[in-house]
């Protein structure tokens, strides 16, 4: 036990130190923005900067599922999880203030920029997920807890894709008759992605920290894949509407 309240007394402390610096790009000053020499990658660049919000409501989720799990604790043992909570709460404001930072600026940032941007971005986010294991490994969370959390952020991110896809729906309305169907057929597949998703949570069956990083893969491999097919859609409906 003394081991454990160590272990979560030095997160606690490690966490606010975790960077959310800005790029040195996106400071004041910075190049005034350049003519776009790739179209598609630029715009698939900003896309992703407007998908950060989604992490938010993941982050809030977590967050929210770790408050849950502490509410049995009491006294020093809840005073010591309370302030690691509350060290990923910042970590979240923190990310949430970079984030909101980026897309206002994004239209008008030239690409490199943006690609600074989300780097830093993306980083940040790993920081927020390195910290959260790292708090679920300090509090020797048990395997309900872990999937609760999961649970959570998939649910999160589960509601932002599927506005995602209400998205590709209306906007393969205006697509003609004869390629309009193909579409669809591609935006219901993509939902089966969605579906999938969901139901390998189900398969974090064991307490073993191989299994938990295994499904955390899966998870994240379905989230890429989610996107990658997003764009690629959402391209085919450009191109058809042209």
């Amino acid at each position: 036990m003394k081991n454990m309240r160590t272990t979560i007394a030095g997160l606690v402390f490690l966490v606010p130190a975790l960077a959310f610096a800005a790029p040195r790009a996106l400071a004041e000053g910075a190049a005034p923005p350049a003519p776009t020499q790739d179209v598609e990658r630029t715009s698939a660049a900003r896309e992703a900067i407007q998908w950060t919000q989604d992490r938010l409501a993941e982050a809030d989720a977590t967050i929210a599922a770790l408050e849950r799990s502490a509410a049995a604790l009491t006294g020093e043992a809840r005073a010591r999880v309370d302030a690691a909570i509350k060290a990923l709460r910042e970590q979240r404001d923190a990310y949430r203030a970079q984030a909101d930072a980026a897309i206002a600026n994004a239209k008008s940032w030239t690409d490199a920029q943006v690609s600074a941007a989300q780097e830093g971005l993306d980083a940040s986010w790993a920081a927020f997920q390195s910290a959260r294991d790292s708090y679920l490994d300090a509090a020797k969370a048990d395997l309900a807890t872990r999937r609760a959390v999961l649970q959570a952020e998939l649910e999160a991110r589960r509601t932002a894709w599927l506005q995602s896809i209400e998205d590709l729906r209306t906007r393969a309305d205006k697509v003609s008759d004869d390629q309009r169907a193909a579409i669809e057929a591609r935006i219901a597949a993509l939902k089966a992605q969605v579906d999938d998703a969901q139901a390998r949570l189900a398969r974090l069956e064991e307490a073993s920290s191989t299994a938990w990083k295994a499904v955390q893969k899966s998870y994240a491999d379905a989230r890429a894949l989610f996107y990658e097919t997003y764009r690629s859609i959402r391209k085919a409906i450009d191109d058809a509407s042209k």
